[in-house]
């Protein structure tokens, strides 16, 4: 990051509160990663935010632990640790733009799906939890580990199959994405990719983390639940907007 302009450091100091400010109040992000993929390398990217997406999950835990729902929890992680598996191995050779496309086209189709619904109040689509569990867990786990961001997408997706109120739905995300990242970590360093470049930059974007999960509580205290829905519809909205610009 020493390499960075002063215009480039002050745009990564402003994404870094305002995504950890989103992570804080529903639990999940994805806006960080596309947008500092502009100004810094994905290959230190990817294992910067996975570090820092660990620090701020536990944080949340460490608060809230007492709403997380454990059974929803275990019946998503497994999916997500074969994703993790084959994220790996594609890692370093997969050209990730068409996959990008893809996504970026899916997620906003159901984040807009999402935010009609809890606008007109009408019902969400009925699908069940544990049709929903093996390709939204595998896919938070292979796209987590490309990109070092948007599993909270696909995580959004399945917590928002069992209707959970935002206090149990921020819990488990943020258990959920600890868990995954403890995998995503692991995994990093079995293949290299944890370095000194990464390591200091994780260190630098700390307090900015921090400011922006303080923020994140603050604004996740003040929302109801109709507003709490919204909000995560408008995440996975701009996630997929994001990932269709990068």
């Amino acid at each position: 990051m020493e390499s960075l302009s002063v215009l480039e450091l002050v745009y990564v100091a402003v994404v870094m509160i305002l995504a950890y400010a989103i992570r804080g109040s529903a639990g999940f992000g994805g806006a960080n990663g596309p947008l500092l993929a502009l100004v810094l390398p994905l290959k230190v990217l990817a294992p910067m935010i996975n570090l820092l997406g660990l620090i701020s999950s536990y944080a949340i835990v460490a608060k809230d632990h007492r709403h997380i729902a454990w059974r929803e929890m275990w019946r998503f992680m497994p999916f997500c640790l074969v994703g993790v598996l084959v994220g790996l191995y594609f890692f370093k050779t997969l050209d990730t733009r068409t996959l990008a496309i893809s996504l970026g086209v899916f997620v906003i189709c159901y984040g807009t799906y999402s935010l009609l619904a809890s606008v007109r109040g009408a019902r969400a689509w009925a699908v069940s939890p544990g049709v929903v569990a093996p390709p939204a867990g595998a896919a938070a786990g292979f796209v987590g580990t490309l990109f070092g961001t948007m599993a909270g997408v696909f995580l959004a997706i399945y917590l928002d199959s069992h209707k959970l109120d935002k206090h149990r739905f921020r819990a488990t995300a943020a258990a959920t994405l600890f868990g995954l990242g403890v995998a995503r970590a692991a995994g990093y360093f079995a293949v290299g990719a944890i370095d000194r470049d990464t390591l200091l930059a994780c260190a630098a974007a700390l307090p900015l983390m921090a400011i922006g999960v303080f923020l994140g509580n603050r604004i996740h205290a003040n929302l109801n639940q109709s507003m709490f829905q919204r909000m995560v519809a408008l995440v996975m909205i701009a996630s997929g907007v994001l990932l269709l610009a990068k």
